[in-house]
């Protein structure tokens, strides 16, 4: 019977899963984007991001999902909207979510913003 569950859980967990695609990984974290969810607009980029931690955050969440905008010209990005969630890829209980615009800051090179920068800004 447990087997059973546990290959039904997944069968249903799958398609919430199948858009997100791995970006960078490191200690802290394992970044995804949804590409279905890319949007262009001039020099402007927008998409969904979510940040899986591999220790809880100072919230108790696991995971953070992002609304991103990129500019491509000038090589920065902003946040427009957030949500915390107590278990990875969104999943589990959400314990915050905000919409508000960031101010714009310029990408290092080599951060996950920057990657998934020249990534979108390259279609």
């Amino acid at each position: 019977m447990r087997i059973v569950l546990c290959f039904l859980f997944a069968l249903i967990a799958a398609p919430a899963l199948a858009g997100w695609e791995r970006m960078a990984e490191n200690d802290d974290v394992t970044y995804y984007i949804d590409p279905a969810t890319a949007r262009k607009d001039g020099d402007f980029r927008k998409v969904w991001k979510i940040l899986d931690l591999k220790q809880k955050g100072k919230s108790g969440e696991m995971s953070r999902k992002t609304l991103i905008e990129y500019d491509c010209k000038e090589d920065r990005s902003r946040t427009l909207s957030y949500s915390l969630y107590s278990e990875p890829m969104s999943g589990g209980n959400l314990i915050l979510s905000n919409d508000y615009y960031s101010r714009w800051a310029v990408l290092p090179g080599g951060t996950d913003d920057a990657v998934t920068r020249s990534v979108l800004c390259a279609q």
